[in-house]
């Protein structure tokens, strides 16, 4: 199965910190009301701020336009050009402080755009301006708030509660109840993504409750509230979370918050999943559901969805499941979620692939990969923008702190003039030196000039290395992918299992056996090489490890026996990765497992003939009736995408290295017991004998 108990919790702690933006942004953008619309920018607005004649309120009208243009239609340009506005003004003026309001605006409104390291690089601008002009401490706790925040969903956990950190400092040395609330319920969020400091989080989630509730404010105790019931379910603690989603639910009530209410149904969903109550957990996904459809909440819709569809998948009902998966498709491909898309598209090639329908399963795991291709090409734009704008506004100081130096060097020419008045033979000597200055000023500027123009240059070069190392990196990845992808994952699953069940036993002797076996197994396979092919003496080891890892799962009733004349030099022979152990693996499976044989014994055998070496791979199971999957002639949907995918490897190799071909063979056992796979390697060099 490929969704795992341990990644729903992930998904289920990425939905509460989605919960908590949501709640954040309307408590930084309030409104009168979820029903009532908000008023559309009036063409006044916009004549009277093209009119302004004082700077600082120009700043602080071009902000509020942009924010206006967010609530009301999302326009991401027409929003990141007045809040561009601002910051070229504030900058104009020299206002470090109105500088630093309108970098914290324009990073608050990519953050709600999913730019995260924009954001970022914006709030942690803003926030060391607002310290190094001592600003009002209001103002540095917000800065370090919001790029705390940005960090956390860009998953830069460390740099997320160092923010915080600060940020909680200056609310407790300000008795700040409110920012106390907010920064230890960033600092929880941010912990518990942490492995070594998950169990701090509590503690900040109850310091931020118990804020809250000193000052009365029945949203911050709902969010924190939330936020302590999420961390109970995923630590597994349910009786405790029941506890606080009572009074939670108790809260949204009173305050009559249909959202509110939607996510508590959700995470009372999520306490009866983690108990495997999956009629409970059905019952109140459906209501949040239904609270998020008739609110026109369609994203928070589109997750709760996904998670019915594994609930429906985990208990077998496989119909169903394509059906909430294929709606919650529908509304996050209208919405242009691709981390959703992506996650549907996997999920519905699952339940493909376990009904048999290989040609589904594999279109939609195709869609599946195309969005996370997608998603990683959009995270290298966003970089590259990012470095584009940390240029521009870099240019744009330079530029603002020539024009202060120009003037500094008028305010000496006025002074030479009254100078030259007194005393013409002072007049005199200024008048050499105020040419001499003006020679050297337009050296200056001349080599100003060059130097912006090499910068620039080096920029560009910077940008085309930058992307071709990303490019490389992504590549890396791929090949590393697809080497993965040749080892069945529900064999890796099982492993794990079974370390698990024997550490349960207190077999720990065992359990430590088999887990440095399945290291030593997973770690070849993970360093397999970027080449088209490997030796033969590395495929063979990475087998041994495999039926060593079988052997044990099969309470050592397996017998097995590699064999190979030592006097061959199995390096010398190339072959795809990975290219036996599918057929090892289906001998083990379709033949061993269902077999009554006292004896489970697989043989393989290496040897050597004048022009090829020939690998076998015999077993005693029940022989072909159960290797449909292999035959030419079988039922399409019976055949394994593993086999299918091995065989046009074999013939790709055979196509890029023609003196070196690959046949394949699958009879029938010796006695017509079992099975054997033999392949042949027809190679030019007629003997691979050592020296």
């Amino acid at each position: 199965m490929w969704w795992s108990k341990d990644k729903y919790l992930v998904l289920n702690l990425a939905q509460s910190h989605l919960h908590f933006l949501l709640v954040l942004f309307f408590i930084l953008f309030p409104l009168d009301g979820f029903s009532q619309k908000v008023k559309e920018i009036k063409p006044s607005q916009i004549e009277r701020l093209n009119e302004e004649k004082n700077d600082s309120l120009y700043v602080i009208q071009a902000i509020e336009i942009s924010r206006e243009i967010h609530r009301n239609s999302h326009q991401e340009e027409r929003e990141n050009y007045y809040a561009n506005l601002a910051i070229n003004r504030a900058l104009t003026m020299g206002n470090n402080y109105l500088y630093a309001r309108s970098l914290d605006n324009l990073g608050l409104l990519h953050r709600y755009h999913q730019q995260y390291s924009n954001a970022i690089q914006l709030h942690e601008r803003a926030y060391h301006l607002a310290k190094e002009e001592n600003c009002d401490r209001l103002s540095q706790m917000i800065y370090a708030n919001n790029a705390g925040t940005a960090a956390r969903y860009n998953e830069q956990y460390d740099l997320a509660v160092s923010f915080y950190y600060e940020a909680l400092r200056i609310a407790q040395e300000d008795k700040d109840l409110k920012n106390i609330g907010i920064s230890s319920n960033g600092l929880g969020n941010a912990l518990i993504n942490l492995s070594e400091r998950k169990n701090e989080a509590l503690a900040y989630f109850e310091m931020g409750l118990e804020a809250e509730r000193e000052r009365g404010e029945s949203l911050g105790m709902a969010m924190n509230l939330l936020s302590i019931a999420q961390y109970y379910i995923e630590t597994k603690k349910v009786d405790q979370a029941f506890i606080y989603l009572e009074e939670l639910k108790a809260i949204n009530e009173k305050r009559k918050d249909r959202f509110g209410l939607a996510m508590t149904h959700e995470a009372y969903g999520d306490a009866f999943w983690e108990q495997k109550n999956q009629e409970q957990a059905t019952l109140y996904y459906n209501e949040a559901l239904r609270l998020y459809r008739n609110y026109n909440y369609p994203l928070n819709a589109a997750q709760v969805l996904n998670r019915l569809g594994k609930i429906a998948a985990s208990t077998q009902n496989l119909s169903q499941a394509i059906v909430f998966y294929d709606q919650s498709l529908a509304i996050a491909d209208s919405l242009n979620n691709k981390s959703l898309v992506r996650q549907n598209a996997f999920d519905i090639a699952m339940v493909k692939e376990k009904v048999g329908d290989w040609r589904n399963a594999l279109k939609f795991y195709k869609i599946g990969k195309d969005y996370e291709d997608s998603i990683n090409l959009d995270n290298q734009k966003i970089k590259i923008a990012a470095l584009k704008n940390q240029f521009d506004w870099d240019k744009t100081e330079a530029k603002i702190g020539l024009l202060q130096k120009e003037q500094e060097l008028k305010e000496k020419e006025i002074e030479s003039k009254s100078l030259q008045l007194r005393n013409q033979k002072v007049f005199i000597v200024l008048l050499l030196l105020g040419t001499l200055l003006l020679i050297l000023f337009v050296v200056a500027q001349y080599r100003l000039r060059k130097i912006k123009f090499q910068t620039q240059k080096q920029l560009i070069e910077k940008e085309k290395d930058l992307l071709q190392a990303e490019y490389e990196r992504n590549m890396a990845q791929a090949e590393i992918l697809i080497s993965r992808m040749q080892v069945n994952p529900h064999f890796i699953f099982n492993c794990l299992n079974a370390i698990h069940l024997l550490i349960q036993k207190h077999e720990i002797k065992v359990a430590s056996k088999y887990l440095t076996t399945f290291s030593r197994f997973i770690r070849l396979v993970l360093e397999i090489p970027k080449n088209e092919s490997i030796s033969l003496e590395e495929e063979l080891q990475i087998i041994q490890y495999y039926l060593k890892l079988e052997e044990i799962r099969f309470d050592n009733q397996l017998d097995y026996m590699i064999k190979w004349d030592e006097n061959m030099d199995l390096s010398a022979v190339k072959i795809p990765p990975l290219l036996l152990q599918p057929f090892v693996e289906n001998a083990i499976w379709h033949g061993l497992l269902p077999s009554n044989q006292a004896h489970k014994r697989l043989k393989i055998e290496v040897g050597e003939t004048e022009h090829s070496i020939e690998i076998s791979i015999e077993d005693n199971g029940v022989g072909m009736k159960n290797m449909d999957d292999f035959s030419e002639g079988s039922d399409e949907q019976k055949k394994s995408l593993g086999t299918k995918i091995t065989k046009e490897r074999i013939r790709q190799f055979n196509q890029s290295f023609p003196d070196c071909q690959i046949q394949l063979k699958i009879t029938q056992g010796e006695n017509q017991v079992g099975t054997k796979v033999l392949l042949t390697l027809a190679h030019t060099i007629s003997k691979i004998t050592k020296p």
